[in-house]
């Protein structure tokens, strides 16, 4: 009997994989981040019917998109930093809720008639609102990163970066629901409805965040004896900031910067997949435009999944090795996409291919960056990934005029040319990641030869 008692005395602890309190933060966290990427992919979903109200050419749509993407990043940096100087943790609901209703109060104004009567209202009042949603999504990923631990992390944003796919095919849905009922000429209504549903939101995100609960999960984490989501441990106050030149420090590591490089890269493929699906699938393939609307968010139904398997994967096999494994799949992907104008099989089985990688980026750029950020400044790290992603977002600039080179939005052939420069950039993202990066964790962070060295990444021991 002593025996049997020792034996369940002896016996390991087995470490849960997440905890009630931040399984709850996930979720308010991901409602919050699904209302933001709607707002900012609204406008790709009712492209064709901006084509036509407004008589865009292929180079025109591409400037408009290209710039309104480049707003994204403009207050990133600012915003990071203001949210890094208050509270952490729970705290940052602060900050990030009058962000949250800055971006969904220029949305509502899209739906105004009366402030879009050209074309250049729409794009001012569309560039403000991505200000706004850029600096909210750094705000947003840094959060829910501090309401799990550094072993969980990359599950835990791949999971919340589902928000993008998943909320953004929920959303594809009711624009087609809206335009099917309403006409395609009515596109404005989908500005004026949709982003409503971000208000309850926010106030259930305001109740749950407390300093009760935030003490409480990160208490459990320490019995665990698990990474605290703070970099620097546990503090009861999460106020702890960064010394002064934190951004310029974090541009001279290799594991902050080229991540922020390679974000942009993504978001070049993911921006011009926007830019170029919807188009195709209405003036190339002859849907119409509600179906063209709902056709181009299948991607994400595998979108989502690739965020969580890819998240979860990085926590067991590594950041860096599982971002060069996924460039190299979105560029073939990239490649197969002109025949989704085939047929239906097709147009379902590319974009499926496509989904599992596209998204999943992400969520392991942001974690790669968290995991390398110096203590105090997550959200910088995570602020420089959305800057590159700005910038990235400027490729429907290169794609309209391939576009228009190619013979015009009803002519393949300009299309195609747009997705051998997609697939060109997935291929130096991999470049990239392989020789100047270092593995943060996982199976294979002993075996990474990078040219750059380890002291110079901030890697933890």
């Amino acid at each position: 009997m002593a025996l049997s008692t020792e034996k369940v005395t002896n016996k390991k602890r087995k470490i849960p994989f997440g905890f009630g309190i931040s399984w709850m933060a996930l979720l308010a966290l991901w409602l919050v981040y699904a209302m933001n990427a709607n707002m900012r992919n609204f406008f790709f979903t009712v492209q064709p019917s901006i084509v036509k109200e407004f008589h865009l050419t292929p180079s025109a749509l591409g400037m408009f998109t290209a710039f309104v993407t480049l707003a994204q990043s403009v207050l990133v940096l600012p915003i990071s930093r203001w949210s890094d100087k208050g509270i952490h943790g729970w705290g940052r609901k602060f900050r990030e809720v009058p962000i949250a209703i800055g971006y969904t109060i220029f949305s509502i104004f899209t739906g105004i008639g009366a402030l879009t009567h050209s074309i250049f209202s729409v794009f001012i009042l569309q560039a403000v609102k991505n200000m706004f949603g850029g600096a909210g999504e750094s705000v947003e990923v840094t959060t829910v990163a501090e309401w799990w631990p550094v072993e969980r992390r990359g599950f835990a944003q791949g999971a919340h970066h589902t928000g993008y796919p998943w909320g953004t095919l929920i959303g594809g849905f009711a624009v087609s629901g809206i335009l099917a009922t309403f006409g395609p000429q009515n596109w404005r209504l989908v500005f004026l409805i949709l982003p409503l549903a971000t208000l309850p939101i926010l106030v259930i995100y305001w109740v749950f965040s407390t300093k009760r609960r935030y003490e409480k999960v990160s208490s459990q984490f320490e019995t665990y004896n698990l990474t605290s989501p703070l970099a620097g441990g546990f503090d009861k106050e999460s106020t702890h900031r960064a010394p002064a030149g934190a951004l310029k420090r974090a541009l001279k590591n290799p594991n902050v910067l080229v991540p922020a490089i390679c974000s942009g890269l993504g978001l070049a493929v993911y921006t011009g997949l926007g830019f170029w699906l919807t188009p195709y699938l209405a003036f190339v393939a002859h849907y119409n435009f509600a179906q063209a609307a709902a056709y181009s968010v299948i991607f994400t139904i595998t979108g989502g999944l690739g965020q969580i398997f890819w998240g979860f994967m990085s926590d067991k096999f590594g950041r860096k090795f599982v971002l060069i494994f996924c460039f190299l799949w979105l560029t073939a992907a990239m490649i197969l996409l002109q025949f989704t104008r085939i047929d239906l099989a097709w147009l379902i089985f590319v974009q499926l291919f496509a989904g599992v990688a596209t998204n999943g980026i992400y969520p392991v750029l942001y974690a790669l960056s968290s995991d390398s950020a110096e203590k105090g400044s997550l959200a910088v790290g995570n602020g420089l990934n959305m800057v590159g992603q700005g910038i990235g977002g400027m490729s429907p600039l290169v794609l309209g005029p391939l576009i228009g080179l190619g013979g015009g939005f009803a002519s393949a052939t300009g299309y195609v040319y747009g997705l051998y420069f997609l697939s060109g950039l997935m291929f130096i993202a991999a470049i990239l990641m392989a020789f100047f990066t270092r593995e943060t964790i996982g199976k294979f962070k002993k075996a990474d030869k990078a040219l750059v060295r380890v002291e110079s990444c901030n890697i933890p021991k």
